[in-house]
């Protein structure tokens, strides 16, 4: 019956392209013609396609262009819903010449879902690994001996993985000049890190080189970039959420690249960049109510900003503060290197910094793009052993760079550096870095002593928050806001008295010359630390001796202040909390 149906089936493939048959029969004699009428230029229907779950059905579809180059789209069968218009503009697009006319259209419509090839392939709807294979929209690295696994998409997808030059000129003109330099080194690092995060089990994240104009960070960013493609591999933060959403998933363990953060709206920065290191999209209904299917990608991007992600929050002026979560998953890394020749510290020969950032930039438009598959096609070649090479040269980093008594968050960062290091690395082992061993290492371990200096310490971040948040307060209202008493709680003599509008407390000198502010705790809890843990907030600032805790040990004082009768309960900040950097 499938030989008959085969047989009867009225389309052929030519030299021409594809043909249907068509009769004619004579009103006369009844004698039939047979004509075969030309529907569209080459167009093979090479497999069927669909997921693992045996869902997201398609066609792998060849054509030849009008040069005489193939080409190959896998299409999903839900585009041939309706009239077909979205799949032939992907088509006509990719070079495919068609007959001008209705019925050849309908043809078409029928020779693809009729068609019924041997074939069959596994489709994939995102990026980067599936399973042991790594899947880039033209190519799939890894072990295809089962079934070939294919990109499969709507035809919308922008593909930035463009190849330019021979991975032997990238060698010399990029990769050789960024030694000794640790934020190119860095950049180049993390660029090999991205297909890392799925077999290591390694969580996203980002790297922020913050720093004034013309020092070199967007050179740093076509550097990283040219491991995968060229110029038009960066993107920048001025797009919705939905865009870098879509950004996302196209980047997915690769690199995604971004630049100027401060044409990101102020609003948005904050929930932006952590949805990107979360890898996971925002959850939508479809059209009857029902959710759809929740975008997640895993990816690690490089960025860059004359500011970094807390001043750009604060930009809305409303008071917003970065999270514990977000500061961990963005980190702000000092663009300048502090040699005096901005983002570099040596000019490998170059006479001037200046020299060496034009030769970067016009190396990075003529050489790119072949890097990291290269560094995919040797990756993938023993998946089992990448998990645990890199988990272990991720720990020895941690041992080696991160302090021993650090909080939680700084070991969880240091792991992060430990894998951009460990990128480098393997690249290095694999002979695409032309490098020393040890050089990626080293970079990774310089920018993560600068982040850590420009943290400020290794505590958690809520504790310098806790305190940060209150010295904030006093700074803005110490005198404002703060009602001056008298000893032992008494009033100010008459006509010493200050008016205070909107008062939160009260203030008094201190046995040592210094200030106390005594605090109320309903005034502690929605003026002072209005947005944090007010609680935690009292038990970091008595555990530094910035407030005086009660002689039970509880971090409200039993005092007295004016126009009570008795002793209240209250907060009492020392102004020793200005001291602290």
């Amino acid at each position: 019956v499938e030989a008959k149906a085969r047989r009867e089936w009225p389309f052929r493939l030519t030299e021409r392209g594809v043909e249907k048959r068509t009769e004619r029969v004579d009103k006369d004699s009844g004698a039939t013609t047979v004509e075969w009428k030309w529907i569209c230029s080459v167009l093979e229907v090479v497999a069927d396609t669909r997921s693992t779950e045996g869902e997201d059905w398609g066609r792998l579809l060849r054509i030849t262009d009008r040069d005489g180059r193939p080409k190959e789209w896998a299409m999903p069968m839900a585009m041939m819903a309706g009239d077909g218009t979205a799949y032939r503009e992907r088509l006509l697009s990719l070079g495919l010449l068609m007959a001008p006319h209705n019925t050849a259209r309908n043809a078409l419509h029928d020779y693809i879902s009729t068609a019924r090839p041997d074939e069959k392939a596994r489709a994939v709807t995102a990026l980067g690994w599936s399973g042991r294979s790594f899947v880039l929209p033209r190519q799939t690295f890894g072990d295809q001996t089962g079934e070939r696994i294919l990109f499969q998409s709507d035809g919308g997808l922008e593909d930035p993985f463009r190849k330019a030059g021979t991975l032997a000129d990238w060698q010399d003109r990029i990769a050789r000049p960024a030694i000794g330099n640790s934020r190119l080194v860095f950049a180049l690092s993390a660029a090999f890190a991205g297909p890392l995060l799925f077999p290591a089990s390694a969580e996203g994240g980002g790297f922020h080189f913050r720093g004034g104009s013309s020092i070199g960070k967007t050179t740093a960013l076509q550097v990283a970039a040219s491991v995968w493609g060229g110029r038009d591999f960066i993107r920048t933060w001025r797009a919705t959420s939905n865009g870098l959403e879509g950004a996302g998933l196209v980047h997915s363990d690769s690199l995604l690249v971004l630049d100027e953060m401060g044409e990101c709206a102020a609003d948005h920065i904050g929930p932006t960049a952590y949805m990107l290191a979360n890898g996971q999209g925002k959850t939508r209904a479809g059209r009857n109510g029902e959710a759809r299917r929740v975008s997640r990608w895993r990816v690690l991007f490089v960025s860059t900003g004359e500011i970094g992600l807390a001043d750009k929050m604060a930009e809305d002026g409303r008071g917003r503060r970065v999270a514990a979560g977000q500061e961990v998953r963005i980190l702000d890394i000092p663009a300048d290197a502090g040699a005096g020749l901005g983002i570099f510290e040596t000019l490998n020969g170059f006479p001037s910094a200046d020299a060496l950032a034009v030769h970067l930039k016009a190396a990075v438009a003529e050489c790119h793009g072949t890097a990291g598959p290269a560094f995919l096609d040797l990756l993938t070649k023993d998946f089992d052993a990448i998990g645990p090479m890199v988990r272990d040269f991720t720990a020895g980093f941690v041992a080696e760079n991160c302090p021993a008594d650090a909080d939680g968050q700084v070991r969880r960062v240091a792991a992060r550096f430990g894998l951009v290091a460990a990128g480098g690395e393997i690249a290095v082992q694999f002979g695409i870095l032309p490098w020393q061993p040890g050089e990626a290492s080293k970079a990774a371990a310089r920018c993560f002593n600068d982040w850590l200096a420009a943290r400020g310490g290794i505590e958690p971040a809520e504790d310098r928050e806790a305190v940060a948040t209150v010295r904030r307060f006093l700074e803005a209202h110490g005198t404002s806001r703060f009602e001056a008493m008298g000893e032992a709680g008494g009033d100010v003599p008459e006509g010493q008295r200050e008016k205070v509008v909107n008062r939160v407390g009260f203030r008094r000198k201190a046995k040592d010359g210094g200030t106390e502010y005594i605090i109320l705790p309903e005034a502690w809890k929605s003026e002072v630390c209005s947005g944090v843990d007010a609680g935690r907030v009292a038990r970091v600032l008595a555990d530094k001796g910035f407030l005086l805790p009660g002689s039970d040990g509880k971090p409200q004082r039993v005092t007295r202040i004016p126009g009570v009768q008795g002793s209240v309960r209250a907060y009492v900040v020392t102004s020793a909390i200005f001291a602290v950097a």
